[in-house]
Formats: C-alpha cells, structure tokens, sequence
C-alpha cells in the first residue's frame, strides 16, 4: 500500500508532467503530427532551412507555413512558396490524413515532381489548391469534382497530361481556374458554364482541341477567358460577345475558322487577341463610343475587306494589329494615328493612307 508521503510525491509529478505535455487542446492531434512527417520526408532539402521550425510534436506551435484553426487546433493551411532554398521530391499522400485541410499551396519549387495525389479529393473541406510551378505530371484526379467547396484550383507551369475531368464542371464555387503550360489535352468539358461562380479560366499552352463550348457564354461573372496556344477549332462563339462582365478574351494560336462575331469587336471588353487563327471575312463596323481597347490583336488571319470607318469612333485604342490579313482600301479618315504604329497594317499590301502610303486612286 502506498504512503501518505508516496502519494505526494506521485501527485507532484503527476503534475509536472501535466505542466510539460501540451494540452489536447492546444496541439494538433498526433496522427496530424505524423502526417506532417510523412510529408516532410517525402521533399528534400539539403540545407534543412526551409523545414528547420518543424521541431518538437506540436505541429500548430510556431511551425513555419503550417496554420490551424485555433478552435479545433487541427492543421487547416499548408503554404509552402518557392524561395531561396531548394526543394526536390513528391508530395506525399500522407497529406491526405490531414482531415480538416482548406488550404494547400505548394508552389515554384521547380523540383517537386510526382503526381497529384489521388487521396486529395477525400479532403472536402478545401477551398484553395495552388500546385503551380513545379514538375507534377500526370493526370487531374478524375474524381476532382468531389470538392464542391473549392474556389481556386491552380495547377499552372506543371507536365500535367490527360484530359479535363468531366467531373470539374461539379466545382459549383469554383472562381479562378488556372491550368495554363502544361500539356492537356482533348476538349473543353461542353458544359463548362456549370462553374457559374467562375471569373478567370486559364487553359492557354496546352493541347486541348475540338470547339469552344458554347455554355461559357452562360458564366455571367466570367472577366477573362484564355484559350490561347491550343489547337482549338470551329467559329467563335457569337455568345461570347453578349457576356456583361467579360473583359479580356485571349484565343490566339489556334485553328480557328469563320468570321470574327460583330458582337464581340462591339463588345466593352478591353483585351481583344485573336491572332494566328484561321478567321475570314470582313471585319465588322462595330465600333463606336463604347469601344475602349487596350489591346486589339486580329494579325495573321485571312480577313479580307476594308478597315471599318466606325472605329475612328472609338473611345480608346492603346494597341492595335492588324497586320498579315488581306485588308483592301484607304484607311479611314481620322484614325488615331498618334497611337498606331504602321506596323500595326503590315503585309496588307493594297492598304494605304496615313500612316501608310497615299493612296493614288482609292
């Protein structure tokens, strides 16, 4: 039987451990802790700078780019940016075993390679996933639909290959999509405009073919579209030219064929290119008071016709190109000749008229 006096001693240390081992509710669980761990061996870094705060087992206490949810104390961001260490591997699946994740950033590293772990589509509760600038290949996981809380999904500057998940039109609050530079390919789901809450979608330098889906027409908030260094084909879509919000349209380099939408060169958007297509016909008098273009790039087309009188009506033209077509005739009196370089009307060869040469009989 133990003593009066054992019994103190007992409660004294009893204490002290209390005193030293971390309150449940103050540290992140220990599977969170392993999970961490598991993660971390999967990247190296020979300097061990980046990790070097990923020390004792309370992974919510002062661990660099590691943040919790101060109520629960479970491990909700991983945010780890490309700086001045370096930093080779995979992304573990073990990140997966944190439950309670909302945010993962792993980006510019240039070194992590490896896929996009299945498992992270059982991770319901994100709501942010940046992997852009690394060397991840293979495919988006099929099931990517299954995060029906995510609004960025960011996977650009990657070797990712495969197709668009049909599943990713189910990102009900998707708002920016961002899978430039990679080498995608297939068509874009037909039915992209599901993502109503979608304000940028990024699809430009892959290998995606077939038509641009009419639907995107119906994402009512969507500001920019770029489509560009793809192998897209079929006419643009006239729709595009009646969205409100859409202010900037990229679909340069593609295979696109058809005349230009009057709808769209009337449009109030600001950033126009459709260069290096395959686009004929006239260019449409569309122009007027509120065509405000920063930018209006129709190069490298077969378009045929006069430069239309109405766009000495525009409010603004910062920069201009219409060059490589097969434009006809005298440019229109009162173009803004201050902004527009003759560059911008190249290789139109019966073009003429400040700021090209004088017309003799036109």
């Amino acid at each position: 039987m133990a003593s009066a006096g054992g019994n103190v001693v007992l409660s004294m240390v009893l204490v002290t451990l209390m005193a030293l081992t971390p309150s449940p509710t103050n540290s992140c669980p220990s599977s969170e802790w392993a999970a961490l761990m598991a993660f971390k061996a999967a990247l190296k870094e020979p300097y061990s700078g980046f990790f070097h705060s990923w020390r004792g087992t309370n992974c919510c206490y002062h661990w660099h780019d590691i943040t919790c949810d101060p109520t629960t104390r479970r491990v909700a961001g991983i945010t780890l940016r490309g700086g001045e260490f370096t930093v080779t591997g995979h992304i573990s699946p073990s990140i997966c075993n944190l439950t309670h994740l909302s945010s993962i950033t792993i980006s510019d590293w240039k070194g992590i390679s490896g896929n996009i772990p299945p498992c992270i589509t059982t991770l319901r509760s994100l709501q942010l996933v940046d992997l852009s600038g690394n060397l991840i290949h293979g495919q988006i996981p099929s099931d990517i639909g299954r995060l029906t809380q995510l609004t960025v999904l960011n996977l650009a500057a990657n070797h990712i290959s495969g197709r668009i998940p049909t599943s990713l039109v189910n990102l009900s609050n998707l708002m920016q999509l961002d899978l430039r530079n990679n080498a995608i390919q297939g068509p874009i789901p037909w039915d992209l405009g599901r993502l109503k809450r979608l304000n940028r979608a990024l699809l430009s330098h892959n290998r995606l073919t077939g038509p641009i889906p009419r639907s995107v027409s119906d994402i009512y908030g969507l500001a920019e579209l770029d489509l560009s260094l793809n192998r897209l084909s079929g006419s643009i879509p006239r729709s595009l030219g009646r969205m409100a919000v859409l202010d900037s349209l990229n679909l340069k380099y593609n295979n696109l064929t058809g005349r230009i939408p009057w709808r769209l060169l009337g449009s109030r958007m600001t950033h126009l290119d459709v260069s290096r297509n395959w686009l004929s016909g006239r260019i449409a008098d569309a122009f007027g008071e509120n065509s405000y273009f920063i930018s209006l790039d129709l190069s490298r087309n077969n378009l045929m016709g006069r430069v239309p009188k109405s766009l000495v009506w525009a409010t603004y033209i910062g920069y201009l190109d219409f060059s490589h077509n097969r434009l006809c005739g005298r440019l229109p009196r009162g173009l803004p000749i201050n902004h527009l370089h003759p560059s911008a009307f190249d290789h139109n060869p019966c073009l003429c008229g400040k700021p090209l040469k004088p017309c003799s009989r036109l």
